[in-house]
């Protein structure tokens, strides 16, 4: 209850943009990923060096950093060679990453990623399994490598090497020969046209 003299003080509601829900709802974790590049394509070199970098840098990120909150875990009896915990134990790790909602790859990987055979159509999805191992802790541990390596050789599917100084400064050299040679014949040409019709008394 207000006393006397009291007015009451308006509070702005906030409204939770889709960002802001998603920023909210990503761990501490997620936030140590590197920052992808936003590319649907690799097409010119500043593209590939944007690729590079984040490569470089997702490459030194540990998989128990990840944030395992986006993916779908779920356990198995696991099922082959492997002594009395196979079949008994749920000690085989399935994760299910989700595409193209992973926000923290670079948006040219995804159409690399429905290409292997980890894809799954229907939700669109990677699913990947371990049970080489007899704890589900071992197991969960491999699949994030497994994962962490799909994505790897996803990023460097359409990177091609980079031109060095010298491959550089070759392609100019061959381009000022080129253009040199054209300008002789065009003189050539000009020289010829310009001697027609002339009498010569020598």
């Amino acid at each position: 209850m207000l006393s006397a003299g009291m007015r009451p003080v308006l509070v702005p509601s906030i409204v939770a943009s889709p960002l802001l829900l998603r920023c909210l709802s990503v761990s501490a974790p997620a936030r140590q990923l590197p920052q992808p590049p936003q590319l649907h394509k690799l097409e010119t070199q500043e593209d590939m060096q944007q690729a590079r970098s984040w490569i470089e840098r997702f490459e030194k990120v540990r998989t128990d950093a990840w944030p395992k909150n986006l993916v779908e875990t779920s356990f198995a009896r696991s099922s082959g060679a492997g002594g009395q915990h196979v079949n008994r134990t749920m000690s085989k790790a399935i994760i299910r990453f989700p595409l193209p909602s992973a926000f923290f790859i670079p948006p040219y990987l995804v159409r690399h990623l429905r290409n292997t055979p980890h894809y799954a159509a229907s939700p669109p999805s990677l699913l990947i399994s371990a049970s080489t191992h007899r704890t589900q802790h071992t197991n969960l541990s491999e699949c994030f490598e497994k994962l962490k390596a799909v994505l790897l050789e996803a990023a460097r599917r359409d990177l091609v090497g980079e031109t060095s100084a010298e491959q550089k400064n070759r392609v100019k050299g061959l381009v000022a020969k080129e253009k040199a040679k054209i300008e002789r014949v065009k003189k050539m040409r000009k020289d010829v046209k310009g001697g027609r019709g002339k009498v010569s008394w020598d």
